[in-house]
């Protein structure tokens, strides 16, 4: 009996891990292997002024070191400072965002899908985006525009020692992404069935309760990554721009935090006053039956 009793909370501590390890799973198998919901999901952030801010101060800095123009120099860099800060609020640069970040995914895909020891660092190559640049001067009459070469800059999105120990846990997620949540799912059945007779109520409001943790869980780590993440960014990116890449690109883990803590919630409301009714119409039967039994037992005498 102390069996039943203590392995639905047994199988339910593990439906509290389930629950996030099921969400970063589900996540990383959709944003991650599906380039078209990345570059939908980070289209946005062109219209972001830290990230315009971080990529044309970078552009403007990358194009520089491509240029001699002597006594020029300062002048140019300044014109060429405003043309990147203009550039980054047109259409154009829209479309060179969602090629950059294309490339950006498949780059982050190959790092995570390479050979363990494969290198330290993902790099994003701002070609695309300096192509388009150069065709704006060029169309605004900029002399020197054509001289820009378009050369393949890399900028460092992640360099970090534990890139090897990333590739790892992506391998273990895409495998996770549909074996975690079928887990979850039975083993709240598990612990309803095997629940001691008269308590499967009581069950069912802390399989609802068990998500709730699996939530906080959830929401804990993502606030803990993303100090990580910040603290892992090189120098020369902008602290803001990659807060601002990190909140978007996370934002349905997010809001999975969220329904998955809601609906366990109200899961467990429901069971758990479910047990308080039925309990209350057990306890207000009992007294009110017993005059009709005495009633009964002395007309039968």
């Amino acid at each position: 009996m102390l069996l039943r009793r203590l392995l639905p909370a047994a199988l339910l501590a593990l439906v509290a891990l389930l629950v996030p390890l099921g969400a970063v799973a589900m996540w990383a198998d959709v944003e991650v292997e599906d380039t078209g919901r990345y570059v939908s999901t980070m289209a946005p952030l062109a219209e972001d002024p830290d990230v315009q801010k971080a990529v044309s101060t970078r552009l403007t800095s990358e194009i520089m070191k491509q240029v001699d123009l002597g006594p020029l120099q300062n002048g140019a860099e300044r014109l060429i400072g405003e043309a990147a800060r203009s550039f980054t609020g047109t259409p154009p640069f829209q479309k060179a965002w969602n090629t950059v970040n294309r490339v950006t995914h498949d780059a982050f895909r190959d790092a995570l899908d390479a050979p363990q020891g494969s290198g330290d660092r993902v790099v994003l190559d701002l070609a695309p985006v300096t192509e388009e640049l150069k065709q704006q001067l060029k169309d605004d009459g900029v002399p020197f525009a054509g001289r820009i070469p378009v050369v393949h800059t890399d900028l460092t999105l992640v360099e970090t020692d534990q890139l090897d120990t990333w590739r790892s846990a992506y391998a273990f997620l895409e495998s996770a992404a549909w074996w975690a949540p079928v887990a979850a799912v039975l083993l709240v059945a598990g612990a309803v069935v095997v629940s001691v007779r008269g308590r499967r109520l009581p069950a069912v409001a802390m399989a609802g309760g068990a998500f709730v943790l699996g939530a906080l869980i959830l929401a804990l780590a993502l606030a803990v990554v993303h100090n990580l993440a910040l603290s892992h960014l090189p120098e020369d990116v902008s602290r803001t721009a990659g807060e601002a890449v990190y909140s978007t690109l996370t934002g349905s883990l997010r809001a999975a935090a969220w329904w998955l803590g809601l609906g366990g919630l109200a899961v467990a409301l429901a069971a758990g006053g479910g047990w308080w009714l039925r309990g209350r119409r057990v306890n207000s039967g009992t007294p009110s039956d017993q005059p009709a039994r005495e009633d009964a037992a002395a007309h039968a005498r």
